[in-house]
């Protein structure tokens, strides 16, 4: 492989490559730096290419996951564009979309504090699809696992959230399960005393 190429063309490969992307790529892909970030940013975000065929469909999660090793909070608002990913088949753990649909959250964990602005703010919209609305507190939930400072003021604002007498079931739900992967002892009785009265969205839960 020339290691001239433009940084557009090596990631285009990645929509020709298959399960995994050769490692030389990778490392040509990676050694552009902020521009690697840029370049594989419209690749991660045509989920519509999740649907196509081998190997078309694993383009944007190679993308994703590449750019899980440039991390940056300019990237979280175009990825969370696409959510929520349907997914045709959820019993099909390695279709294309499933694993897309798992990682994002990891990958957008990456960027660490700096990302909390931008979820707390999709967190809030009102405008905003509910479900995307859960990836943000998942997505928040992550952040605190890669950047463990930030742990208790995710918990505060998760606490305070949840408190929100008008919050959607989906997203009174999605609260309750980041306090319960952050470990809040503290959050366990008003969990449970809202699942009672049916304020957490039951069927999801």
């Amino acid at each position: 492989m020339p290691v001239d190429l433009p940084i557009s063309d090596l990631v285009h490969q990645l929509s020709r490559v298959g399960l995994r992307p050769d490692e030389r790529l990778v490392h040509h892909i990676l050694a552009h730096g902020d521009a690697a970030r840029a370049a594989l940013l419209p690749l991660a975000t045509d989920v519509k290419m999740l649907y196509q065929d081998f190997p078309q469909c694993f383009g944007p999660l190679h993308a994703l996951r590449l750019l899980g090793e440039v991390p940056a909070e300019a990237m979280i608002r175009p990825l969370f564009a696409g959510l929520p990913i349907p997914i045709d088949d959820e019993e099909d753990d390695e279709a294309a979309p499933n694993i897309y649909s798992r990682e994002i959250l990891q990958i957008i964990g990456r960027v660490g504090q700096s990302a909390l602005p931008t979820l707390s703010a999709v967190l809030d919209d009102r405008a905003v699809h509910p479900l995307t609305r859960v990836a943000a507190a998942s997505g928040m939930a992550y952040v605190a696992t890669y950047a463990p400072e930030v742990r208790d003021e995710v918990i505060a604002a998760a606490r305070r959230r949840f408190a929100e007498p008008d919050q959607p079931l989906e997203v009174t739900r999605g609260l309750a399960i980041l306090l319960a992967e952050l470990g809040d002892s503290a959050s366990y009785k008003p969990i449970m005393a809202a699942y009672r009265v049916g304020t957490i969205d039951q069927d999801l839960f």
